[in-house]
């Protein structure tokens, strides 16, 4: 290039970092510290007596392969919160398979303490790049309900996601001892296609939605017995178990929508289990809508 310096064309990438305490005082549940940098932001809408709700945003639209999302949510002793996200996720196409973008959630939830994890659907575009850690450290006599879902491509669009980079990465330990370890890929490349690889019965049977949902907390067993008596559609195909005294369930779809309903319906039935006859993840799913 005659000693001419060459070109690089670098993107501008997303930085985000959120860390939340929430403490008790008397009866109610309130902010300790909230700290906000890049395109990660908070808001926090009335709330119950009972417990503090809040909605997280991120200001970027989407993500980014490269970008670096960092969310930290910490429950004092005692302390109440239902947490979501404002809307849909979208995670957008790669320039890069192999530079995905990191996005790192740890929840920390002390003595007594009550923490409903339950962000909006995160859609995958084709051509999409994603790594997602998870760390959940729960103490012995807390209650935590984490649901996740995500969802390959817009039904309604038509879209079909042929090319993707997925890595997720969960550790969750109840009273300093790790009871769930768990690592789900899903790749493919350019000559492939997920059609090719997944479509299997001990892969993701053509479906194009998945949720996981972790209880840790009282009577799991009660809270398994009730999730299993949901009425689920056929094209959906859903199990859960009770493994070291913590309830995790995992659904697969054909349809996104249909799966949004059923694990709406799971987390209130695990809300009718721990509060009977009055819930407070209620005022959130009733604004969600797939």
């Amino acid at each position: 290039m005659d000693g001419a310096a060459k070109k690089i064309n670098l993107l501008e990438r997303a930085s985000g970092k959120l860390a939340i305490t929430f403490k008790r005082r008397d009866e109610h549940t309130s902010l300790a510290t909230l700290y906000q940098q890049g395109c990660l932001k908070a808001r926090f809408p009335k709330s119950s007596a009972r417990s503090k709700s809040g909605y997280l945003i991120n200001t970027t639209g989407g993500i980014a392969d490269g970008d670096q999302l960092n969310t930290s949510i910490a429950l004092q002793a005692g302390a109440s919160a239902v947490l979501t996200t404002q809307a849909a996720e979208r995670v957008y196409r790669a320039r890069n398979l192999l530079n995905p973008a990191h996005i790192r959630t740890s929840l920390d939830i002390a003595d007594k303490a009550t923490l409903f994890w339950l962000p909006q659907e995160t859609i995958l575009f084709d051509g999409a790049a994603a790594r997602r850690h998870y760390d959940f450290d729960i103490a012995g006599n807390a209650r935590l309900l984490a649901a996740e879902m995500t969802v390959l491509g817009r039904t309604a669009m038509q879209e079909q996601v042929q090319t993707a980079n997925l890595f997720d990465r969960w550790r969750v330990r109840v009273g300093g001892r790790l009871v769930f370890a768990d690592g789900y890929r899903l790749n493919s490349d350019v000559t492939g296609g997920l059609n090719a690889h997944y479509d299997g019965k001990a892969m993701l049977a053509g479906s194009t939605a998945t949720a996981t949902m972790l209880y840790a907390g009282p009577g799991p067993e009660a809270a398994r017995d009730s999730l299993r008596a949901l009425v689920v559609p056929e094209h959906l195909f859903a199990g859960c178990s009770v493994r070291k005294g913590m309830l995790l369930a995992r659904f697969a779809s054909t349809d996104a929508a249909a799966l949004s309903t059923v694990v709406s319906e799971a987390i209130r039935t695990i809300d009718t289990h721990l509060h009977a006859g009055a819930p407070i993840a209620e005022p959130i799913l009733s604004r969600r809508q797939f």
